[in-house]
Protein backbone atom coordinates (compact mmCIF):
# COMPACT_ATOMS: atom_id res chain seq x y z
CA UNK A 1 0.00 0.00 0.00
CA UNK A 2 1.31 3.30 -0.68
CA UNK A 3 1.76 5.78 2.37
CA UNK A 4 -0.44 8.10 0.82
CA UNK A 5 -3.63 6.45 -0.41
CA UNK A 6 -5.38 7.71 -3.87
CA UNK A 7 -8.44 10.29 -3.61
CA UNK A 8 -10.45 8.25 -5.21
CA UNK A 9 -9.62 5.24 -2.96
CA UNK A 10 -11.20 4.48 0.46
CA UNK A 11 -8.29 2.79 2.46
CA UNK A 12 -8.47 0.84 6.18
CA UNK A 13 -5.14 1.60 7.43
CA UNK A 14 -4.87 -0.24 10.89
CA UNK A 15 -2.66 1.23 13.72
CA UNK A 16 -3.42 -2.12 16.24
CA UNK A 17 -5.56 -3.86 17.62
CA UNK A 18 -6.87 -5.16 14.17
CA UNK A 19 -7.61 -9.09 14.48
CA UNK A 20 -6.13 -9.27 18.19
CA UNK A 21 -7.41 -7.81 21.99
CA UNK A 22 -6.57 -4.46 22.84
CA UNK A 23 -4.80 -1.43 21.59
CA UNK A 24 -7.72 -0.88 18.65
CA UNK A 25 -6.87 1.91 16.55
CA UNK A 26 -7.45 1.87 12.72
CA UNK A 27 -7.61 4.61 9.82
CA UNK A 28 -9.84 5.03 6.87
CA UNK A 29 -8.32 7.31 3.79
CA UNK A 30 -10.35 8.93 1.62
CA UNK A 31 -9.96 11.73 -0.70
CA UNK A 32 -7.17 12.73 0.95
CA UNK A 33 -7.91 12.57 4.25
CA UNK A 34 -7.53 10.59 7.36
CA UNK A 35 -10.53 9.26 9.99
CA UNK A 36 -9.13 7.67 13.01
CA UNK A 37 -11.41 4.86 14.74
CA UNK A 38 -10.38 4.66 18.65
CA UNK A 39 -7.04 4.97 20.19
CA UNK A 40 -6.91 2.42 22.69
CA UNK A 41 -4.04 0.74 24.70
CA UNK A 42 -3.03 -3.31 25.89
CA UNK A 43 -2.42 -4.79 28.99
CA UNK A 44 0.14 -7.57 29.58
CA UNK A 45 -0.08 -8.71 32.51
CA UNK A 46 3.76 -10.05 33.81
CA UNK A 47 3.24 -12.54 36.51
CA UNK A 48 5.52 -11.38 39.45
CA UNK A 49 7.04 -7.90 37.31
CA UNK A 50 4.28 -5.07 36.52
CA UNK A 51 2.19 -5.38 34.21
CA UNK A 52 2.74 -3.49 31.06
CA UNK A 53 0.72 -0.91 28.95
CA UNK A 54 1.00 -0.70 24.76
CA UNK A 55 -0.17 1.58 22.46
CA UNK A 56 -0.24 2.16 18.97
CA UNK A 57 2.94 3.33 17.23
CA UNK A 58 1.60 7.29 16.43
CA UNK A 59 4.64 8.14 14.02
CA UNK A 60 3.14 7.06 10.65
CA UNK A 61 -0.39 9.69 11.39
CA UNK A 62 1.40 12.24 13.28
CA UNK A 63 3.62 12.60 9.74
CA UNK A 64 0.42 12.79 8.10
CA UNK A 65 -1.51 15.06 10.95
CA UNK A 66 -2.89 18.00 8.88
CA UNK A 67 -4.69 15.41 7.47
CA UNK A 68 -6.29 13.71 10.26
CA UNK A 69 -10.17 15.15 10.11
CA UNK A 70 -11.41 13.32 13.24
CA UNK A 71 -11.23 10.32 15.79
CA UNK A 72 -13.75 8.44 16.00
CA UNK A 73 -14.70 6.83 19.69
CA UNK A 74 -17.16 3.17 19.54
CA UNK A 75 -17.25 3.42 23.34
CA UNK A 76 -15.23 4.04 26.54
CA UNK A 77 -13.16 0.97 27.20
CA UNK A 78 -9.78 1.68 27.48
CA UNK A 79 -8.65 -0.72 25.01
CA UNK A 80 -10.36 1.98 22.80
CA UNK A 81 -9.61 5.62 24.38
CA UNK A 82 -6.68 4.59 26.97
CA UNK A 83 -4.07 6.26 24.49
CA UNK A 84 -5.88 9.47 24.10
CA UNK A 85 -4.50 11.51 26.20
CA UNK A 86 -0.65 10.54 25.43
CA UNK A 87 -1.03 10.36 21.78
CA UNK A 88 -3.59 13.95 21.29
CA UNK A 89 -0.82 16.27 21.68
CA UNK A 90 0.79 14.67 18.57
CA UNK A 91 -2.85 14.39 16.99
CA UNK A 92 -4.80 17.71 17.92
CA UNK A 93 -7.86 16.53 16.02
CA UNK A 94 -11.79 16.85 17.67
CA UNK A 95 -12.96 13.68 19.08
CA UNK A 96 -16.22 12.56 18.30
CA UNK A 97 -18.03 10.07 21.10
CA UNK A 98 -21.54 9.72 22.58
CA UNK A 99 -21.80 10.99 25.91
CA UNK A 100 -20.84 8.63 28.38
CA UNK A 101 -17.71 8.48 26.22
CA UNK A 102 -17.43 12.08 26.11
CA UNK A 103 -17.05 12.24 30.08
CA UNK A 104 -14.20 9.66 30.28
CA UNK A 105 -12.68 11.68 27.87
CA UNK A 106 -13.17 14.90 29.57
CA UNK A 107 -11.54 12.91 33.09
CA UNK A 108 -8.82 11.26 31.24
CA UNK A 109 -7.95 14.92 29.64
CA UNK A 110 -8.22 16.87 32.79
CA UNK A 111 -5.79 14.68 33.91
CA UNK A 112 -3.13 15.10 31.00
CA UNK A 113 -4.02 19.20 31.10
CA UNK A 114 -5.64 18.57 27.98
CA UNK A 115 -9.56 19.49 28.53
CA UNK A 116 -9.21 23.57 27.70
CA UNK A 117 -7.44 22.03 24.37
CA UNK A 118 -8.65 19.01 22.85
CA UNK A 119 -11.75 19.51 21.34
CA UNK A 120 -14.86 17.16 22.10
CA UNK A 121 -17.86 17.16 20.11
CA UNK A 122 -20.86 14.74 21.70
CA UNK A 123 -22.86 12.43 19.12
CA UNK A 124 -26.25 11.52 19.99
CA UNK A 125 -26.62 7.95 21.11
CA UNK A 126 -27.60 6.18 17.88
CA UNK A 127 -26.66 10.02 15.97
CA UNK A 128 -25.31 11.06 12.68
CA UNK A 129 -22.00 13.26 12.16
CA UNK A 130 -19.84 15.11 9.21
CA UNK A 131 -16.17 14.63 9.84
CA UNK A 132 -14.49 15.58 6.63
CA UNK A 133 -15.32 13.96 3.44
CA UNK A 134 -16.62 11.34 6.01
CA UNK A 135 -20.37 10.63 7.06
CA UNK A 136 -20.88 8.75 10.13
CA UNK A 137 -24.28 6.82 11.73
CA UNK A 138 -23.74 5.79 15.00
CA UNK A 139 -25.80 2.08 15.59
CA UNK A 140 -26.24 0.85 18.98
CA UNK A 141 -24.80 -2.47 20.27
CA UNK A 142 -24.84 -4.58 23.14
CA UNK A 143 -21.14 -4.62 25.20
CA UNK A 144 -20.82 -5.16 28.80
CA UNK A 145 -20.35 -1.03 29.00
CA UNK A 146 -22.58 1.46 27.85
CA UNK A 147 -23.68 3.46 24.61
CA UNK A 148 -21.49 0.62 22.89
CA UNK A 149 -21.86 1.24 19.34
CA UNK A 150 -21.13 0.29 15.80
CA UNK A 151 -20.07 2.60 13.02
CA UNK A 152 -21.02 2.88 9.58
CA UNK A 153 -18.52 5.07 7.71
CA UNK A 154 -20.00 6.27 4.20
CA UNK A 155 -18.36 7.85 1.68
CA UNK A 156 -18.94 7.87 -2.07
CA UNK A 157 -17.41 4.83 -2.86
CA UNK A 158 -19.32 3.27 -0.32
CA UNK A 159 -20.21 2.38 3.19
CA UNK A 160 -17.96 0.52 6.01
CA UNK A 161 -19.68 -1.23 9.15
CA UNK A 162 -17.04 -0.62 11.87
CA UNK A 163 -18.15 -2.54 14.62
CA UNK A 164 -16.25 -1.83 17.58
CA UNK A 165 -16.75 -4.41 20.37
CA UNK A 166 -20.47 -5.98 20.41
CA UNK A 167 -21.60 -9.18 22.42
CA UNK A 168 -24.49 -11.53 21.46
CA UNK A 169 -26.98 -11.09 24.22
CA UNK A 170 -30.31 -12.89 24.36
CA UNK A 171 -31.66 -10.14 27.53
CA UNK A 172 -29.90 -7.07 26.36
CA UNK A 173 -29.90 -4.43 29.15
CA UNK A 174 -30.96 -1.04 26.83
CA UNK A 175 -32.59 1.95 27.45
CA UNK A 176 -34.25 2.60 30.71
CA UNK A 177 -35.12 -0.11 32.76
Amino acid sequence: MSSDPRPSALSLIPLGGSGVFGMNCNLYAHADALLMVDCGVSFLRVPGGENQITMPDPAWISRRREKLVGLVLTHGHEDHIGAIAAMWPQLRCPLFATPFTAHLLRLKLARAGLASVAQIVEVAINGRASVGPFQLKFIGVTHSTIEAHSVVIETPLGRVLHTGDWKLDPDPRVGPA
